[in-house]
Formats: structure tokens, sequence, C-alpha cells
């Protein structure tokens, strides 16, 4: 990989450290809030004056709310809803003020909408907190300051300014975008590479590296899924092209990474730690090659490139073919097989990186992607189907339960307020519960201390901005602290809190100057949202433990589908490669749920072993499985079809029998694993290495099936 250092000279090159900070999909999409911020305000001011400006940049804000990166189609979709909401919402605010009790039903009605709406996803979660904006903006006007259809009117002109802003940016960058969203990916796979090198070291404990591991791998299949969405989406025009080609390239080195752990058990065995730990430093190499590669992408002034490691590899092969011909050990043909596959895979996977590199090349021609595979089809689609939200009418479902939580939630809220008017500011309870309470308890626990933090510092900021800069330019500072709630929301939450907290506290005081945003009030309301958060929190709650049973079920299933398509050698490319994407999808779900069942109250240790290891097994299935596809590629000609043939039926049949243990009684197919050792183990012949290759499959399909068998007991 050339590195940035190693790039052409010039006055467009970035510094790398400025290039990692600043060239993120999150830091650019609330660089462009920003200046859809100034742009409306600044350009409203200008035409209409400075009241005018206020009040349609109140509208803007909360239509950029949902301004988050992604297709054109579904942003559209999402400021249409979001500017219709906050309208309607501001109307009926303004209409419900002089009634205490009206403004109740009004807030409370609000809560229980947002709360359900969560149904359709996490974009959901960004109309309801633009509802509570709008309602908190719409309470906070001065009565009479303009006739209530000029300031609805303002308002959503204010937001649809924003949004034909905000969808023209879009179209405008929709290549810079796609490029941004690959090197997002390839960021995270450079993560999870990088965890991957640590099982290599000897000296490091397996449970512990695979769970690091785990954990990169949920991350990186979560920003796969969002480079998916993005890149497959559209037209298919030249430049789209370019982007599509480079992320199935990336899927192909995923893949083949993937199945160099098949045989990570064997080669930790094995007493040749010198060789280990070089396979260790080619693999924490590949890893820097993609975060470089990443950087490169969007970095001004950085050339994309990447290193064969032929040096690297053929030392590795090398020092095989040496340990082959000095082995002494009966157990030495297995290790040595081990290495040398690894090695293959570890070469493979580097080709697939250079073709990735090859395809974002601008000046190379576009490369063609599989004619046979439907892109589309790997596209997660959001439905808005409000037959979604009738399904959720029961009080067994976790959304209704999370509904029902955050109105009453509220609602304490705002009686509080009406409790102490003069010692209160009850808007502030209420966006503060909003922003804190989500139907999971460990992202309501993580984002509580977080909000708490940074209100306390966004707080004295923005008393401190009011007390030194002149009421006029304070518009500036807000510009910028939106787009910097913007680019952290899904990141660092404290910087989050700290920035909307000074957008909200600011832009009330252009709406009601009078009103003093005195700091330790505002903590003290943020206290006391945090603690009803808190809790609600344990009213008609929705365990995470609850979920796991099903999301084991299906993940077991996803294994099935997946381990039945692998286990061939002819296969529809199309078919394959989603069950091997809903596979992966469904051990990232497994894998962010057990993750956060640590922080629920009386979460049971020994059942959060149970799960990771069979976290572990699974993952370990899965790269046997991958490895299949590596090992048709490689050896398809030196396999003899009808010995091949019989014994990926006999090693299917087990492994469909293993994964559905729980649903029949068919008595297992003889185990591969039964028939004699010199059958099983040694040489470097196709079939000695598939029969390997499937006896560890069957193994390891068994110990899946038992660990999931036994998470089913306990749920």
């Amino acid at each position: 990989m050339r590195r940035p250092s190693e790039s052409r000279p010039g006055i467009f090159t970035i510094p790398r450290r400025l290039g990692v900070a600043l060239f993120r999909i999150h830091i650019e999409n609330g660089v462009s809030v920003s200046l859809g911020m100034a742009a409306v305000g600044l350009g409203t001011a200008l035409l209409f004056g400075r009241n005018m400006a206020i009040l349609a940049a109140t509208g803007a804000l909360c239509a950029s709310v949902v301004d988050q990166p992604g297709a054109l189609p579904v942003k559209a979709r999402m400021f249409a809803l979001a500017i219709a909401g906050t309208t309607a919402l501001t109307v009926l605010s303004i209409l419900a003020v002089p009634s205490a009790w009206l403004l109740g039903l009004l807030i409370a009605a609000m809560s229980f909408v947002t709360g359900l709406i969560t149904a359709y996803g996490r974009r959901a979660i960004g109309l309801g907190v633009a509802a509570v904006l709008s309602l908190l903006f719409g309470t906070a006007t001065i009565a009479g300051a303009l006739p209530l259809l000029w300031h609805t009117s303002i308002f959503a002109a204010g937001g649809i300014a924003y949004a034909v802003f905000a969808l023209l940016m879009g179209m405008a960058l929709d290549d810079r975008n796609r490029r941004l969203f690959l090197s997002e990916a390839l960021r995270a796979f450079g993560v999870y590479v990088a965890a991957k090198s640590e099982l290599y070291n000897p000296r490091t404990r397996p449970r512990q590296a695979l769970q690091s591991l785990i954990e990169a791998h949920a991350a990186f299949t979560e920003r796969l899924q969002n480079a998916r969405d993005m890149i497959f989406s559209g037209t298919r025009t030249p430049d789209r092209m370019r982007w599509m080609a480079a992320l199935i390239a990336l899927l192909d080195c995923f893949d083949t990474i993937l199945s160099s752990d098949a045989d990570i058990e064997t080669l930790r065995q094995s007493a040749h730690h010198h060789l280990l730990r070089r396979l260790g430093v080619l693999t924490a190499d590949i890893a820097e090659d993609a975060r470089e590669l990443a950087l490169a992408l969007v970095t001004p002034g950085v050339e994309a490139g990447c290193s064969s490691h032929q040096s690297q590899l053929q030392a590795i092969a090398d020092e095989v073919v040496r340990l082959e011909r000095a082995h002494e050990d009966e157990n030495e043909p297995l290790a040595i097989s081990a290495f040398r596959s690894t090695q293959h895979k570890l070469a493979q996977a580097i080709s697939h990186l250079k073709r990735l590199t090859e395809a974002v090349d601008a000046r190379a021609v576009p490369q063609t992607v599989p004619p046979k595979v439907d892109l589309s089809a790997f596209i997660q689609h959001e439905s808005m189907n409000p037959k979604l939200l009738l399904s959720q009418l029961t009080l067994s479902s976790p959304v209704m339960r999370y509904a029902i939580r955050l109105t009453l939630a509220m609602e304490s809220g705002y009686l509080i307020a009406i409790a102490l008017p003069g010692i209160l500011h009850g808007g502030w309870i209420l966006l503060t519960t909003a922003l804190i309470m989500r139907a999971s308890y460990s992202i309501t626990k993580q984002r509580r201390n977080d909000r708490i933090v940074g209100t306390a510092l966004g707080c004295l900021f923005a008393a401190i901005l009011v007390h030194i800069l002149p009421r006029d330019w304070l518009f500036a500072p807000m510009i910028v602290t939106v787009g910097m709630a913007h680019a952290f929301a899904t990141v660092a939450f404290t910087v989050t809190a700290f920035a909307a907290s000074n957008t909200a506290l600011l832009q009330l005081h252009f709406l009601a100057p009078e009103t003093q945003a005195v700091f330790v009030e505002r903590i003290v309301d943020t206290l006391i949202g945090a603690g009803l958060t808190w809790l609600f929190s344990y009213l008609l709650p929705s365990w995470e433990w609850r979920n796991v049973g099903k999301l084991v079920a299906a993940k077991v299933k996803a294994d099935r589908d997946y381990a039945a398509l692998a286990l061939a050698r002819q296969r529809n490319d199309q078919v394959y490669r989603l069950a091997r994407k809903r596979a992966h999808d469904a051990t990232a779900n497994l894998a962010t749920t057990v993750s956060r069942l640590v922080d629920e109250p009386r979460a049971d240790r020994q059942a959060l072993l149970s799960l990771n290891d069979l976290l572990a097994a699974n993952y370990l299935l899965a790269s046997d499985l991958a490895s299949m596809r590596v090992l048709f590629r490689l050896r398809a000609s030196e396999l003899e079809p009808k010995a091949t043939e019989a014994l990926l039926e006999t090693a299917r049949a087990n492994v469909m029998l293993s994964l559905s243990a729980h649903e029949s009684k068919e008595p297992p197919v003889a185990r591969l694993s039964r028939r004699s050792r010199s059958d099983n183990i040694g040489g470097h012949n196709a079939l000695v290495s598939l029969r390997r290759r499937l006896i560890h499959i069957e193994k390891t399909a068994e110990r899946v099936s038992a660990l999931a068998a036994k998470a089913l007991r306990k749920n």
C-alpha cells in the first residue's frame, strides 16, 4: 500500500491524521447540516429580516434532525414526514399552550405515537426527536407575536427550504457519498482484520481474542449493510458501477479472510509459534492496507495502492515446505496443511484487496459486476406500511411497551413542571426524557450518563455565549453546534448532548429572549428528566434476554440455510450470497444483543458465558463454510466429481441434522470422522483436504447445535 507520505506532493495533500479525523461520513454529514442551516437562516434574514429568519431556522432545525446519510428517495420521504408532522405539532402546541390539560393531552399523544413509530427502525427515531423539538419551540413562542397562519407558514417554509438544500447537496455529492460509505466499510473491515491478527498471537487468550473479533465482525456487518444500501441503489451509471464492483470485491475479500480462521484451533495448538507470529504480522499488515485504502478513497492528495506482500507470503510458504520435509511428529501433517491453507487464503484475500484498489481507480475502465446477481435484493428496504403499527398494538410487543413507558415518563415530567412552574422549565425535562429513553435498557442507561455530562458542559458553554456575544452573533455558534449534534449522534452521544444543548438553548433564546438560559436550572431539569427515564425503565420493561431465544433460533436457521448451499459444488450465486448475508446478519444481531445484556439488572453471568461460547463456535462454523468456497475455487480441477459429491452429501446431511436437532428425530448419517485416521488427515491431496474440512464442519455444527439448545432451554 502506498502510504499518504508516499503520495504525490502538492498543495492538495492532506496530512494523514487530519484525513483520518475529518473525512468521515458522520463529519461530512454534520458539515452539510450546518451549511443547510446557515443557508436557510442567513438567506431568510437578508430577504425578510431577523425575526423571520429565527422562525424559518426553527423549521429548518426540526427538518434537519432526520437528515441522515443515505439514498435520496429515503431522505426525501423522511423530510416529507418530518416537515408535515412538526408543522402540525407546532400549530397544536401553540393552540394548546393556554390550557394545561390540552397541552398534557398533546404531550401524551405525541409521546405515544413517537414511541410507536420506532417499529419502523432507526430513522424513525429522528422523527420522534423532531416532534419533541417542534413542541418545545411551539410552547416557547411568544403569544400573539405573529398570526398563527403566518407563524406556521414560515416554520414550514424553513423546513422545506432546508429539505430542498439537503436534497440538492445529496444529488451533487452522490459520488462522494458513495465513496464515503465504501470508506467507512473499509475502515470497519480494517478493524476486523486487526482484531483477527490477535488470534495468531500465542500469548493471547483464545476466548478473549474471539470475543473482540466477533464484536468487530458485528460492527463491520452494520457498516457493510449501510454501504450496500447506498452503493447498490440507483441507476447503474459507469461511476456507480465502479463502487458496486469495489464493494463486491470487499465482500469477497472478507469472505476469504473469514475462511482463514477455519484452522485457527489447529494453528494455535501447533508448536510452530514463529510461523504463527508471521501470520499475525501479515494479517496486521493487511488490516493496515485496508485502513490506508479507506483513507485514500476520501482524502485529497492520497493515491490508492495495495502491496502484494509477496516477500512475506513467500517466506511463510518456504517455512511450511521446510517443516514438511523435517517433520517427525505424527500430528505434524495436519498442522502443516493448516499453515499452508491459511497462507493460500491470505494470498487470495490480498488479491481481492488489489482488485478493490483497481476498481476504484478513476483512470481504469470500470469493472463489471456479476450479471446474475440482483444487487437490489441486498438492500435493506424500509417499509412505512401502517399494518406494521397495527401489529404492535399488543402489550407483548416491545415497541408497545416502550411507547407506554415513554408516554408515562413524559407526562410525569410535564406534571412536575406544572407543580413547580417558577423553578423548572418543563420543555427541557421533556426534551431530556425523549432523548434519553430508548426501548433498550442498556442504551437508555448509557445515554442517560452521556446526556448528564454533555448537558452540563453544553449549558455552561451556552450561558457563557449568551453573556459575551450580541444576540445576532449567537446564530453562528448555533450553526456549528447543530452540525456537531448530527455528526456525533451515533458516534459519541456525549458530544451530541453538548452540542444539542447549545443549539436548543440558543434557539430558545432567539424565540424568547426574556427566557434566561440559566445553567443551574437546566442542569436540574436534566437530572429530573434523567431520573424519570431511569425510573420508568423498570415499568413494563423489554429485557434483552427475552429476545435471546428468538435470536438464537434465527441464527441456527440462518446457519442451516447457509450450510446447505456452502456444502454444494454447484449453486446459484445470488441465492448463496443472500444466504451468506443472512447468516452474518443473524450473527451480528445476536452479538449486539449479548453485548447489551451485561448492563441489564440481574444478568445471568453463566448464561452470558454460554452465549459467548455459542458465538465463538458459530464464528468458527462460518469460517469453515466460507473456506469451502475458497477450496472449490482454488482446487476444483483436482477433485474427482463422484467422490467429492459423496463426501459433500454425507457432510451436508449430518450438518442439516445437527442444526435441526431440536426439530428432527431422524438418526444421523455415519459421521465422516468415524472413518480411518489415514483417510482423515495427512497429505496435500485435494480430496484429503476436503474430507478434513468436512470433518471439522461436522464437529463444529454439533457444538453450535449443543450450545444453541442450551441457550434455548434457558430462555
